[in-house]
């Protein structure tokens, strides 16, 4: 190179660097620091097959388990412990990839025979967790290909199979599939391994320590601990946060959150609660309520937003139809405002007169509404019981104790209306459960609602993979409710999260319960390093 060239290629390289001190640098997240957050109440165990409903088990099992598959938001499927998957077309075959590298917290690889074992556990007669979760596994065939490779087959298509991939999964080197029946016994469901981001690495009384698992494959963590700190109420949870002792916390009012961020040093969030709904069910079996007129009346009636305004503000937001609102699925033209003059109309034509209470003849227009007692859910009664009562429904509420209600009056359907709240289970929007005609005598369709269209339509978009056409199925379906009027979802709670500011990146996302608030907890962050600007 002639000298004269090389003079400027030096002095280009002088520059270049010249010109990154000119841009400087910037503080970019970096990997260290300690979250804790307070919890209320204590774990039943630490399996997450043997309780999977209970709150905190919920709250570790997310962060010490990990599935071929995790769900997040309203519903995306991201890899786990598979990076890959493919499915039949028939809907029925589903084979999944492991990841190259995956370990469990002990520093065993992950392997197929793993998945084998959690599966032959949920599918044995002996399982002591949830039936439902038993009774789906069992129509799934499952059979290794290779050490990384296996394929499940399904009985019949069934298009939520996917989010059922998310199957926390136990190690089988820890336990057996002969074990189903002695999980509450086992020591390994008090000491758990498994293969999440976060390994347990000490459980007290006080609350449960956990650490960075540096063999996990996905999105690894910045924090390298996690301390779930338990409380036995929220009020004592919020003196710890007030303290400085924890650094977040869910489940408080919305007047408690402000109180605590308005010192400053906190940052408040409220997040909708996708897969909750609090539902007016009207039961059909009631002479009153299997008139449409009567129950498209209580429909048009009723001021979601006015309701929530006035017994539940910045608790819950309005919410309608069967599938939630923040689902892919949902369809917005349920979202219809209130016609009081409808409401009148409905029952004018029906020949309930008079201005109220109404009459058929001798029959007044009178209804029972049950109600948990929760001052809460009592007060949105009120509200409700208010509305009616303005177009002539005689509303009498009846507050029961939550156990009582369930067993006693909403199992053997005896209750004529009931606000209740419905925990969907899913981020999938399947109404089947709570709205096929096959769930109305022993199911969870207290409304006894049975419609040989609705049927049509649910078990097309259970049994079709297509996102498409299931978005089709369950549109119809939605327009078929808002006509039919089975029942009322009134709301959907709100999650109130509150976590100190020293604490960075914070993202909630959307989430279908409480559990999921530290799906992105990976993002989370509290120590910085400077990095080059002109390489941010």
């Amino acid at each position: 190179m002639p000298i004269s060239l090389r003079i400027l290629a030096v002095a280009g390289l002088g520059l270049a660097f010249v010109a990154c001190e000119v841009v400087g640098s910037v503080q970019r997240p970096a990997a260290g620091g300690v979250y804790r957050e307070g919890v209320v109440g204590q774990p039943i165990s630490l399996n997450p097959l043997l309780d999977p409903l209970d709150p905190v088990t919920g709250d570790i099992a997310r962060l010490v388990f990990a599935g071929l598959v995790r769900i997040t938001d309203a519903g995306a499927v991201e890899p786990d412990l598979a990076d890959r998957w493919t499915t039949s077309e028939d809907g029925r075959s589903y084979l999944f990839h492991l990841r190259d590298g995956a370990t469990w917290q002990d520093g065993s690889p992950v392997t197929v025979d793993d998945v084998l074992t959690t599966v032959a556990i949920v599918q044995s007669p002996d399982y002591q967790g949830p039936s439902e979760l038993g009774a789906l596994w069992r129509r799934v065939r499952a059979e290794s290909l290779s050490p990384s490779t296996l394929r499940f087959e399904l009985d019949e298509p069934y298009s939520s199979f996917i989010e059922a991939s998310s199957l926390p999964l136990l190690p089988g080197h820890v336990f057996s599939p002969g074990q189903a029946g002695s999980l509450r016994d086992h020591p390994g469901s008090y000491a758990p391994v498994g293969a999440g981001p976060f390994r347990v690495q000490e459980v007290t009384p006080q609350g449960v320590r956990l650490l960075r698992h540096s063999g996990y494959q996905g999105p690894r963590p910045y924090f390298d601990e996690i301390d779930l700190v338990f409380f036995a109420d929220v009020p004592s949870a919020a003196l710890a946060l007030r303290s400085g002792e924890v650094d977040g916390l869910a489940g408080l009012r919305p007047d408690q959150a402000a109180s605590i961020a308005g010192g400053g040093g906190y940052l408040a969030q409220s997040v909708p609660i996708l897969a909750q709904q609090v539902v007016l069910v009207l039961n059909q079996r009631n002479v009153i309520l299997a008139d449409h007129a009567v129950r498209q009346a209580i429909s048009a009636g009723i001021d979601r937003g006015e309701a929530i305004a006035r017994a539940l503000p910045g608790e819950a937001v309005p919410a309608y139809g069967p599938v939630p609102t923040y689902s892919w699925a949902y369809a917005p033209f349920v979202a219809v405002d209130p016609r009081p003059a409808d409401a009148r109309a409905w029952l004018d034509r029906a020949g309930w007169r008079g201005p109220g209470p109404r009459f058929q003849g001798l029959r007044p227009l009178r209804l029972e509404l049950a109600v948990p007692l929760d001052a809460r859910m009592v007060s949105l009664a009120q509200e409700i019981q208010t509305q009616l009562q303005t177009f002539g429904v005689q509303v009498d509420l009846a507050p029961t104790d939550e156990l009582d209600l369930y067993r006693e009056r909403l199992v053997p359907r005896t209750f004529e209306m009931a606000l209740i709240g419905v925990a969907l289970g899913s981020v999938d929007p399947d109404p089947y459960a709570l709205w096929h005609s096959s769930r109305a005598r022993t199911g969870l369709n207290f409304a006894s609602y049975s419609s040989p269209e609705a049927d049509r339509l649910i078990e097309k978009a259970r049994l079709d993979g297509d996102p498409e056409r299931r978005r089709g199925a369950l549109a119809a379906f939605q327009q078929l409710w808002l006509d039919d009027v089975p029942s009322v979802v009134v709301a959907n709670p709100v999650m109130t999260y509150v976590v100190a500011d020293r604490i960075r990146g914070v993202r909630v996302g959307v989430v279908p319960d409480p559990r999921a608030r530290l799906q992105h907890v990976a993002e989370w962050y509290v120590q910085t390093q400077k990095a080059p600007a002109l390489f941010g």
